[in-house]
């Protein structure tokens, strides 16, 4: 992280009482607008004009039993009221809108809080967020976060999910698997693909599974995007029959599986890791085929397993070494991870959880920290400020929730690593939850824009970081203010002002509202910056 020559941007002004009053605000003839309370109607909400019509745009999170959804309120005659919008209900059930139009939330596991974060765009439309919405990886629950684009009538058109970091259990699996006549009794082999499907976690966003089964030929018994479900593939395998056939022309099958069984026209998808399981028990008769085959996987970015069945060789009391080597040469290296073999047909369901385990890591740890999250936690869109060619989205679950930012522009998709702000938020204190990103902004200087954002909980006294963000995601921090009291949520909210609308920042106003004033009275503070150029 680089650290600017100059601290000294901004300059505090503290807000006092007595120093200022409210202004364009109506207290004598309020317009009361009133929700479900268990909804929490009212945590975010919008203005607009349009038509010669005025609204609001309520976000009501904990609506929907945790959904979450938005309420349009016509601002004009006394009598007006909040029409839910059933933006939060999953789709085919809404009773309203197009049935074929996209969901304004894909489907979560758990409450994703749709609304909890509204922002307005420039093209008329709005981004409403769900920072909790979570999917399933494998045994874990992530809370990636997804915000929705909507047109002005509130019509879904757009599903904004850029933290892009998909399950580990994100794969593509084929099995190809010897159906010649060596290969008895067939029913164990069944049993086997049954209990390896009935682990593997098939689902939207997660495993797909495709069976290649051969002998002479290669057959396809179903294709990669056939069954979406553990029981849908467990009960096809057990329906499979043996093929039979006097060869065993493994070579041809590995070939056809990694350019055919892959493919996108069967179900394949480019960007999901290809996994290949090879069951055998027997030499291939088109041995001399295999390192062309083998090198096609290669260049395809195909994982082999292989699963050497001895059953034959020791039925009949013969050397298996030469079929060992050839199944050791399939599987990727090292061997001691993809390579496996089995005395008979019986012994494939006693590796069937040794298979898993190393087929599946643990989701959401990486290398010798076998506690570090990166952005799985990273509830996108719990912040989000429009930028003149994107948005920048606050990650508050980001890196053990130290916190992170991320832009969607014109630049492309920009993160910064998680050692970009180490200096700003040491190691040692990871675990004490900085939120970076709790809150979003951007002032404009004269010489350029610079982006910042704050962290409420940093030292427990919140930290508001201003900093520039290159297309490397490199970080060039140019100030950090701190909060002065422990647990006043220094930095909760951020607001840039342009008093003189020359699109120069003039003010930067930073909220602490849980600051304690006179006799230990949360009476909350926001300070004045004023911004130097």
């Amino acid at each position: 992280m680089e650290r600017g020559a100059s601290r000294g941007l901004l300059q505090a002004l503290l807000l006092l009482p007595g120093l200022c009053g409210g202004f364009n605000i109506d207290v004598r003839r309020p317009r009361v607008f009133r929700g479900p309370a268990e909804a929490q109607f009212g945590y975010k909400v919008l203005q607009r004009a349009s038509g010669g019509e005025k609204w609001l745009l309520v976000g009501a999170p904990w609506d929907s039993d945790g959904r979450g959804d938005l309420y349009k309120c016509r601002v004009g005659a006394p009598n007006a009221t909040c029409a839910k919008a059933n933006l939060g209900v999953p789709l085919g059930t809404r009773g309203q809108g197009d049935p074929n139009d996209p969901p304004p939330v894909p489907p979560s596991t758990g409450t994703p809080r749709f609304g909890m974060t509204l922002l307005d765009t420039s093209d008329g439309g709005f981004v409403a967020c769900a920072p909790l919405w979570s999917q399933e990886c494998g045994t874990s629950v992530f809370s990636t976060g997804m915000c929705t684009r909507l047109d002005e009538e509130l019509r879904a058109v757009g599903t904004i999910a850029p933290t892009a970091q998909r399950c580990s259990t994100y794969m593509d699996i084929v099995i190809v698997l010897d159906g010649s006549n060596s290969i008895y009794p067939w029913y164990e082999v069944q049993n086997f693909l049954s209990n390896v499907l009935s682990r593997f976690f098939i689902g939207p966003g997660q495993i797909q599974v495709a069976v290649v089964q051969y002998g002479e030929h290669a057959v396809l018994e179903w294709a990669l995007d056939q069954f979406q479900t553990p029981q849908e593939v467990v009960e096809a395998a057990k329906n499979i029959s043996r093929q039979e056939g006097r060869e065993t022309r493994t070579a041809m099958a590995i070939h056809w599986a990694c350019t055919e069984a892959f493919s996108p026209e069967r179900g394949g998808r480019a960007d999901a890791t290809r996994l290949m399981i090879v069951v055998t028990d027997g030499e291939s008769h088109d041995g001399e085929e295999l390192p062309a085959a083998l090198a096609e996987c290669e260049r395809r970015n195909v994982t082999r397993y292989a699963i050497a069945v001895l059953g034959h060789y020791l039925r009949r009391q013969q050397d298996p070494e030469d079929f060992i080597r050839e199944i050791k040469s399939i599987a990727s290296d090292p061997d001691e991870k993809f390579f496996f073999n089995v005395t008979d047909e019986a012994a494939l369901n006693d590796i069937v959880d040794a298979l898993g385990d190393r087929i599946f890591s643990l989701e959401g740890t990486h290398g010798a920290n076998e506690s570090s999250f990166q952005l799985e936690m990273a509830q996108v869109g719990f912040a989000v400020h429009l930028l003149e060619d994107g948005l920048l989205f606050g990650m508050v679950g980001a890196y053990d929730w130290d916190g992170a930012v991320l832009e969607q522009s014109g630049r492309g998709r920009l993160v910064p690593p998680r050692a970009a702000f180490q200096e700003e938020f040491p190691l040692e204190l990871k675990n004490h939850a900085a939120y970076l990103g709790y809150a979003v902004s951007s002032l404009r200087l004269r010489g350029g824009q610079l982006l910042y954002v704050a962290g409420p909980r940093s030292q427990h006294k919140g930290k508001v970081l201003l900093f520039q963000l290159a297309t490397s995601g490199a970080v060039r921090v140019a100030q950090a203010l701190t909060g002065e009291q422990i647990g006043s949520y220094f930095g909760s909210e951020v607001c840039a002002l342009d008093l003189e609308g020359d699109g120069v920042t003039d003010v930067l106003l930073v909220a602490a509202p849980m600051f304690l004033g006179a006799q230990s009275r949360e009476t909350g503070r926001v300070y004045l910056y004023s911004v130097g150029q």
